[in-house]
């Protein structure tokens, strides 16, 4: 108990000693700008716009990128913003990345759709629907732009027939291309996707037909090889020993688990038949992550070579593979030449 309380309170020693040397960094950072403003009329100038206009000094400090904009740009864009009606003028101030004529076309176009998009502009709809940062919100739709241009009601629409369809809110926030897709395709991919008893995910419904026809085979597929067990279930089960077993090996070869049961099933099938072990496959668990035909190869070269084809052989890298197989060859032919 001692010890454990010991190392907490060394963590969390640790942690303090990490916030304050962050701390002292951003300070350090700021104490620069902070510098060269009061040695820059050109930068004070800018830094006394920002305040102006309702950037408090830490957002302003934190971002060196402002005193490299033209004067009159920085002040017509702060303009620009306030008429987005922000809670406070942190929430957008990166915006001022974009170009001016294009700032000017967004603020026009929220401004006529300010009482249409809930929360008054699309930011703040995007940051309270996926619970996110305005800041980061602005960073991700200067990525994808057409979420600034995208009719809203049909954007909003597709994001009502995601969440409906139980379709993960941080899915749709990683992969936002889905709102560039029409409504009937994506009704028609949910109704298939349901259909097949799958999890529906973004990327499935605004894929190609034949990715998409390639996955629900495969998802089938593997739903047949499992039979309603988990991937380490089925592991379990075929090597004869406790799912705890398969846990453990998994958690110190996270990858095991994630490759596909058809393959487990083609690696597993093919191993067996060999003669391997139990034993030898749970020592050996990055076999799993070699294609079937690299294993059959290097299985017929090795035993034609005379040498024995243990799984560790069997997995080596390209180099170290090809210098055993050198050194089968040399040995082979020691007398004859």
């Amino acid at each position: 108990m001692f010890v454990s309380n010991l190392f907490k309170t060394l963590k969390y020693s640790n942690v303090i000693r990490l916030r304050k040397y962050l701390s002292t960094i951003i300070d350090r950072k700021q104490d620069e700008v902070q510098f060269k403003i009061n040695c820059n009329s050109n930068h004070s100038e800018k830094f006394n716009c920002c305040i102006t206009n309702g950037l408090t000094s830490n957002a302003v400090l934190s971002n060196e990128w402002i005193f490299k904009m033209n004067i009159d740009n920085l002040n017509n864009g702060l303009k620009l913003l306030k008429r987005w009606n922000p809670k406070k003028m942190d929430d957008l101030f990166v915006l001022l990345q974009m170009p001016m004529t294009k700032l000017v076309y967004l603020t026009k176009k929220t401004h006529l759709e300010s009482t249409i998009v809930p929360h008054g502009n699309r930011v703040y709809y995007f940051a309270s629907t996926f619970e996110k940062n305005p800041q980061e919100v602005c960073y991700h739709l200067m990525h994808y732009k057409f979420l600034f241009t995208r009719n809203f009601t049909t954007l909003h629409h597709i994001y009502e027939i995601l969440i409906e369809n139980n379709v993960d809110k941080n899915d749709i926030w990683k992969d936002t291309w889905i709102f560039m897709y029409s409504i009937d395709q994506i009704k028609h991919r949910i109704s298939l996707t349901k259909s097949a008893h799958l999890t529906i995910k973004p990327w499935m419904l605004r894929c190609k037909t034949e990715v998409y026809e390639r996955t629900i085979e495969i998802k089938q597929e593997n739903r047949v090889v499992l039979n309603k067990d988990s991937t380490a279930q089925y592991l379990a089960k075929r090597l004869k020993v406790p799912e705890k077993t398969i846990r453990y090996i998994s958690s110190k070869y996270p990858t095991t688990l994630r490759v596909s049961p058809t393959k487990l099933k083609e690696i597993l099938d093919f191993l067996l038949k060999e003669g391997y072990r139990s034993s030898h496959i749970l020592s050996t668990p990055r076999v799993f992550t070699h294609s079937i035909s690299t294993l059959q190869e290097r299985l017929t070269e090795l035993r034609d070579l005379g040498g024995e084809p243990t799984l560790t052989a069997l997995c080596k890298n390209k180099t170290t593979y090809q210098e055993l197989v050198n050194k089968l060859i040399l040995k082979n032919t020691k007398g004859y030449i």
